[in-house]
This record gives C-alpha cells, sequence and structure tokens, in this order.
C-alpha cells in the first residue's frame, strides 16, 4: 500500500514537472504582446524666479507628499580649477560642512539631526552642491542652517587635514581597481591635456597633498556667489512660500563675481583605433573601456543619442549585455554610458571581464560598437528599448529625490527647464532613420579609443594577437612605457 501511495505521488510529480517544462517552452517562443498607447503623465509645474542677490530659484511643485527638497548648485565645479590646483573643488565642496563662525560639523550635523533633516555638501567635475531634504514644516530651518555653512564656512585647519586625507585614500581605492584605472586612462587618452575632463575630479596624490587651506578660503571666496548659483526646490511648496524660504535662507548673501566663459573639453585628436593596456599585476579580471568623445546633451540629435545608447548598452537587455554576458559568460554585466559634460562628454562601452576571456570579450564588444554604427537598429528592437526608457520616466521622477536630479541635469547642461515637460513624448517619436542618421553622423567605429586594465603578463599578448589597433602600454599615470 505504502509502496503504491509513493508510486502515485513520484508519478504525480513527474508529470507536474513535464507540464511544466512544456509551459516555459511555450512561453519562450511566444512573442510578447505589443507595447499599447503611452499613458498620460503631466511632468509637475516648473517656476522661475530671481532674488535681488541674482540668486536663481527654480521651483518644481510636488504636493504628494509633505517633504521638500533644497540644492544649492554653484558653478564651482572641477572644470573651473586650474590644472595644478586639481582637486580643489572637490575638497571645498566637502568642506562646506564641517564648520561655520559659530558652529562646528558636529554641531552642524547634530541641529539637522534634531529637525530630522538630511543635509551634505560636495563638489564634482560640474559643480558644488549644498543639499537639504526635510519635512515642510521644518524644511525653512534647515534650508537656513544649509545656507550658513555655505555663505560663511569656516574651513577648520583641523578639518582640512582630515578631509585631504580622506580624498587621497579615495584615490588610492579607486587606482586599486582595475575600473578606475581602465576610466582614468579613457578620459587622458580622449581629452586634450588642456581640457578640464582629462583629469579626475577629486585630484591625484601630488595635488591633493599640495593643496592648502588658503587655497580652499581663496577659491569659496572668487567662486562662491549668488550670481553664480541656483537654488532648486522640489516638493511641497507654494511659489508663495518658495520664495519666503529662499529669501530668508540667501537673501542676504553678498559676495560677489565676475562672468567666467563656458568651459571648453578640447578633444584630442587621433587616426585611427589606439588599444591602450594598463598593467594591474595579478588581477583575476580586467576592465575594459570603449568609445569615443565628443556628445553634448545640446545636440540637436541629442535623443536619438539616447535611443541608440539603451539599444546598445542600457537596460538588462541590451546589445552588449546579451552578448557577453548571456552568450558567451564573459562578465557578469556589460552596458553602454553616455556620459555629457559641459563643453563636450563621452560615449562608451564598459564591463568588468575575465581576465582569460579579454581578447574575446575586446572583440565581441568592438564588434557590437561596429554594428550599431553600421546596419539599422529594427524597428521592433528600437521600439522595445524606447518603450523602456518613455514608461520608466514617470516612476523615475517620483520621489522629490528623483526630480532633483533630473532638474540638476538641465541646469548644468545648459537644457531649458520644461526640457522633460515633453520628453517621454518626443523620444517616443525616435524612428530607426534618426537612430540611423545620429549613428552614420556621429560614431566613428575605426577610430576608437580602447582600454584595458588588467594583468598584462597573461593578456597583452592575446590582445596584440587580436589586431584590433595600434596598441600602448601605459603606467597608472598616463605615461607611456611602450
Amino acid at each position: 500500500m505504502r509502496g503504491h501511495l509513493l508510486f502515485q505521488k513520484t508519478l504525480a510529480l513527474v508529470v507536474g514537472a513535464v507540464m511544466l517544462a512544456t509551459c516555459v517552452a511555450r512561453a519562450q517562443t511566444v512573442s510578447p504582446p505589443a507595447a499599447g498607447p503611452l499613458r498620460p503623465y503631466v511632468f509637475p509645474p516648473v517656476e522661475q524666479f530671481q532674488l535681488a542677490n541674482g540668486l536663481k530659484v527654480i521651483l518644481v511643485q510636488k504636493h504628494t507628499l509633505p517633504v521638500v527638497e533644497g540644492r544649492l548648485i554653484v558653478d564651482a565645479g572641477a572644470m573651473r580649477e586650474p590644472a595644478a590646483k586639481n582637486g580643489l573643488a572637490s575638497l571645498t565642496g566637502s568642506l562646506l560642512s564641517e564648520g561655520t563662525g559659530d558652529m562646528t560639523g558636529a554641531d552642524i550635523a547634530r541641529a539637522m539631526d534634531v529637525l530630522g533633516a538630511q543635509y551634505s555638501t560636495s563638489a564634482n567635475f560640474n559643480a558644488g552642491f549644498a543639499d537639504v531634504v526635510a519635512l515642510k514644516t521644518v524644511f525653512p530651518q534647515a534650508l537656513t542652517l544649509a545656507a550658513r555653512t555655505v555663505t560663511a564656512p569656516s574651513f577648520p585647519v583641523g578639518e582640512v587635514s582630515r578631509v585631504k586625507n580622506r580624498a587621497l585614500a579615495a584615490y588610492q581605492q579607486t587606482q586599486a581597481r582595475t575600473a578606475g584605472l581602465a576610466s582614468d586612462a579613457f578620459i587622458r587618452a580622449a581629452f586634450d591635456s588642456t581640457a578640464p575632463f582629462s583629469r579626475p575630479a577629486s585630484g591625484t596624490p601630488a595635488t591633493i597633498g599640495a593643496l592648502t587651506r588658503d587655497d580652499v578660503v581663496n577659491w569659496h571666496r572668487t567662486m562662491y556667489a549668488p550670481s553664480a548659483a541656483t537654488l532648486l526646490l522640489v516638493g511641497d511648496l507654494t511659489p508663495a512660500e518658495a520664495r519666503s524660504i529662499a529669501q530668508q535662507a540667501y537673501g542676504g548673501w553678498t559676495a560677489t563675481r565676475s562672468a567666467l566663459a563656458p568651459v571648453e573639453n578640447p578633444i584630442r585628436p587621433s587616426s585611427g583605433t589606439r588599444v591602450i593596456l594598463v598593467d594591474r599585476p595579478a588581477s583575476v579580471q580586467s576592465s575594459i573601456v570603449i568609445g569615443q568623445p565628443g556628445f553634448r546633451a545640446t545636440d540637436p540629435d541629442y535623443l536619438s543619442m539616447v535611443a541608440l545608447n539603451h539599444v546598445l548598452g542600457g537596460g538588462f537587455s541590451n546589445r552588449v549585455n546579451l552578448n557577453l554576458r548571456e552568450k558567451h559568460g564573459y562578465t557578469y554585466g556589460a552596458g553602454s554610458t553616455l556620459d555629457l559634460r559641459p563643453g563636450s562628454g563621452a560615449f562608451r562601452i564598459t564591463s568588468d571581464v575575465r581576465t582569460n576571456a579579454t581578447d574575446s570579450a575586446l572583440v565581441e564588444a568592438i564588434n557590437e560598437y561596429k554594428r550599431v554604427a553600421s546596419e539599422p537598429v529594427p524597428a521592433p528592437e528600437l521600439q522595445g528599448a524606447v518603450n523602456n526608457l518613455v514608461s520608466g520616466f514617470p516612476s523615475a521622477v517620483q520621489s522629490v529625490q528623483g526630480l532633483t536630479g533630473r532638474i540638476q541635469q538641465l541646469i548644468v547642461w545648459g537644457l531649458p527647464v520644461d526640457f522633460y515637460v515633453t520628453y517621454r513624448e518626443r523620444l517616443a517619436a525616435v524612428t530607426s532613420a534618426d537612430v540611423r542618421s545620429v549613428a552614420t553622423s556621429r560614431l566613428t567605429p575605426n577610430n576608437l579609443i580602447v582600454v584595458v586594465a588588467g594583468d598584462l603578463s597573461k593578456i597583452e599578448a592575446p590582445i596584440r594577437a587580436r589586431n584590433l589597433g595600434t596598441v600602448e602600454v601605459w603606467d597608472v599615470n598616463g605615461n607611456k612605457v611602450r
């Protein structure tokens, strides 16, 4: 009896497994349903005004939750600093929150904690930032406190030393990874040595170590001024409330600054593909970067380039990832990015791959770059990529933080603040012909910069044997070894 019951249970399990496998097989052979029409979405209202001291204020109203984010964006990023002072903008941005005339950094942190506010200061390549997020009821107090760290920072000597040491440690950590080595080599190869983008925004050990408190004080005095800043307010505020809060926090800021010319990022001229190798002995993986400089958000074909990027390397089901990961198993993930900067940015494929598959992964990734540059993207594939972008946009901006990040991009890139009002519709209208046009006019598949950082004792000979381009070996500081 027991044997009969056991047989019946086993038989049921086998039948169930067969049925499940059959259903899965059928599901894999059936095409997914066609995308439905674009669901309506209204971007939140955006308003602009200016304080008497020249500070520009942008308000994005979002009343779903009683939360507000205030982000001051100052044209004082690393792109503005002299090459000899590389890292000064980043150091200054990090030090803003470390004290004012009557408060230490710890005092400021405790005060923000009492308000339940999140606060940080920083600076990257594009700008300096002071960001605060708080409930509406306490936001005026939080923003006023944040403003004091921007308008009257004290830059304590001890904190300058501590933050410098932290920056040096962060640089060493970056250089200990193949991805950091490859990224640095790529920007050095892509841009002229006079271009701000050719330097790491956080500086190098030589430049960071030479920076002084006087450098920080002078940078703040000459670069931080209301005429060079934008206050971005996002969340549960009315226009009247926004004006009052902005005036209370920043209306007394009286610093002045001369107007500066737009930043240029001159590209390093080249002809033919360059393959640059950077040695990291005993590395178990290689980091690859493949691409070219020369893209801006203000380009008329920007949205076509966004669509092309998503086909090649955006999302999980992009061409590069399906090839390198799903088909060949060279990597855990691969993709492409459109890194936009004032003056000029870059378009590149990146991935970390197995050491013993480095040369093969390079071949496949370069072939994908050439394919998207030379062959039309089938309409169904393009539609799937674009649908993914436009359908995901509302969720990307449903929080005040998401909205703030998107509007910040417009400010930094120099695009109109109403850009996103019709963004989805314009992106959805991109055609295969548009993508074909931007691919043939902008991509240079036979004039690429290819960078690989890894164990050269294992990867150099196989890469040279592939004849992918002119091979150079660089040290970690960008100097050609051979």
